[in-house]
């Protein structure tokens, strides 16, 4: 698909109002991220930890530098048919075998080239030698390619390829921005499932801390056993091994935010997360439709295809001869000298045909042959990525739908080590057996509010996921 000129110059303040944007999104996150309170301690909750990472993050603003390089690449290419303006100068000396003269003078070139590849040129210059006067002239020139290098689309070749390049390269911004908030919703999750654990293996050290106190007074007694005492011990060791790694891996997950927000590793970061969530309710059908629909690889892919088939007609009007017709015309006046009052007009003029071809075209044919290969290669990528964006869509729903089954599973399993616990308990203070099922039904209940947790922030996640998936998970 050709771009007129007035097409290229919207993309350029199109592409300049999207990086405006970017500025003032960053400069809105950096107002409205939130302060360290009265003890210097900076709490975030996910909307502002998102947009802390959109407008701060290393990787995101390298990707909007490149657009940025791009742009001016865009405009050097642009720069071909501007006007040409070359001044040239000189002094010196001129030597014979009778004398030595000065000699000086000022040319110059005034030339444009338009979208056909027709150019032309304006010289005028004027020169000085000592003895022999002033010598001044001008000519102009007209150069016309007569088949391979007429026509719009070979001449804007570098043009549309740099306008491809730019528009890549913001979407580029975009799909980076997409999985750095999938990231960065991960590891906060992450931070929120490592701290709740925290929470969780603290008081269960000191539930069984409590009950190794109880245990050995009822040794001491006479009412328990060692293996009991010893039982408890073991386990509270095992809760206690447990929570010095839930506290590590929540400061290696906090240490990992801190890089991914650009933040001081110094700064006394805390997060304010609820694991609250909504179930998502999607039809497959829908979800493919609005994915295939808001994908920015679907537009990517198409764009490449375009542009590859863009590069395969300009390959093929490469084979044709380089052949141009050219005219010239230059009049020049001579003075015998300074103070003489004859002058001499000389006038030059010439038309012809240039050409600089090879007659085999061996290479121009290869690269034409390549060309279309590489139109193919764009057909078949299309294909493939609208398949794998629908396999990804399906692959989405479908575990959100299982973990979401796993979550009520879970929330039973719960309830259930709570009875059990409750139960093994009331036996235990009974004297109607040791703290054998104590133990046990206290590290099932652990364990199914461990994997609860995980579920919840699995669908949590999941759904922004999803919404990746779909192309909904931020406005373009």
């Amino acid at each position: 698909m050709k771009k007129s000129p007035q097409i290229i110059r919207f993309t350029q303040c199109a592409i300049g109002s999207f990086l405006i944007f970017l500025l003032v999104v960053g400069s809105i996150a950096q107002e409205n991220k939130a302060t360290p309170d009265i003890q210097g301690k900076l709490i975030l909750n996910l909307s502002q930890i998102i947009d802390q990472a959109r407008s701060a993050n290393r990787n995101l603003l390298q990707n909007a530098l490149i657009v940025q390089n791009n742009q001016y690449s865009l405009q050097s290419a642009e720069s071909e048919f501007d006007w040409k303006v070359r001044p040239v100068a000189n002094v010196g000396l001129s030597n014979s075998e009778n004398s030595t003269e000065q000699a000086s003078g000022i040319s110059g070139q005034i030339s444009k080239k338009n979208s056909l590849g027709i150019e032309t040129a304006f010289s005028p210059s004027v020169a000085y030698v000592n003895n022999d006067g002033v010598s001044s002239g001008v000519g102009v020139s007209l150069s016309v390619p007569l088949f391979r290098g007429f026509g719009k689309e070979f001449n804007f070749d570098s043009i549309y390829a740099a306008d491809f390049a730019l528009e890549s390269s913001v979407r580029n911004v975009y799909l980076a921005e997409v999985e750095k908030i999938i990231e960065t919703v991960s590891l906060a999750y992450e931070i929120v499932r490592q701290q709740t654990l925290v929470t969780l293996f603290s008081e269960q050290n000191n539930r069984l801390l409590k009950h190794v106190v109880t245990i050995e007074i009822m040794e001491k007694t006479g009412l328990g056993n060692q293996i009991d005492t010893y039982r408890a011990q073991i386990r509270q060791k095992d809760v206690q091994d447990q929570l010095s790694s839930a506290m590590q891996k929540y400061q290696v997950s906090l240490d990992r935010l801190k890089v991914l927000l650009a933040l001081p590793m110094d700064t006394d970061l805390e997060i304010d997360i609820p694991l609250s969530y909504e179930l998502t309710e999607l039809e497959i059908e829908e979800a493919e439709q609005i994915a295939l629909d808001n994908r920015l690889e679907i537009e990517q892919s198409t764009a490449d295809l375009v542009e590859a088939r863009r590069k395969s007609r300009v390959a093929e009007k490469r084979i044709l001869p380089d052949l141009s017709f050219v005219a010239r015309y230059r009049k020049n006046a001579f003075l015998e000298g300074i103070d003489a009052n004859e002058s001499y007009n000389d006038d030059y003029w010439s038309i012809g045909f240039s050409s600089d071809t090879d007659i085999s075209r061996s290479a121009e044919n290869a690269s034409y042959q390549q060309s279309i290969i590489d139109v193919r290669r764009m057909q078949l990528k299309l294909a493939t990525k609208r398949d794998m964006i629908i396999a990804e869509v399906k692959n989405c729903l479908t575990a959100l739908s299982k973990e979401a089954q796993s979550i009520r599973l879970r929330q039973e399993q719960v309830l259930q080590a709570k009875g059990k616990r409750r139960l093994a308990e009331i036996k235990f203070s009974h004297g109607m057996g040791g703290n054998f099922d104590f133990i046990e039904s206290e590290t099932e209940l652990q364990r199914a509010k461990a994997n609860l947790l995980t579920g919840k922030i699995t669908y949590i996640v999941g759904q922004y996921r999803l919404r990746a998936a779909l192309g909904t998970l931020i406005t373009r």
